[in-house]
């Protein structure tokens, strides 16, 4: 198998959203706000009643488009 099928069946790696704002040196209000647009939906999975996590790769990609 190519290395590049291989490299698409890896697992994503999700981080909390305090990860999220400090990469990209925002406040938190401002994180959960950018989170909350239906656009970054694919990139954000909910992990109980209350905590979500983010797809750091997928947000970005995302980010770069509707950020342009």
């Amino acid at each position: 198998m190519p290395a590049t099928l291989l490299q698409q069946k890896a697992r994503a790696k999700y981080v909390t959203v305090k990860e999220f704002q400090d990469q990209y040196s925002m406040s938190k209000a401002q994180a959960y706000k950018i989170l909350a647009k239906k656009e970054l939906e694919p990139a954000v999975i909910k992990t109980g009643e209350k905590s979500i996590r983010v797809n750091l790769d997928k947000a970005f990609e995302i980010m770069q488009q509707i950020f342009k």
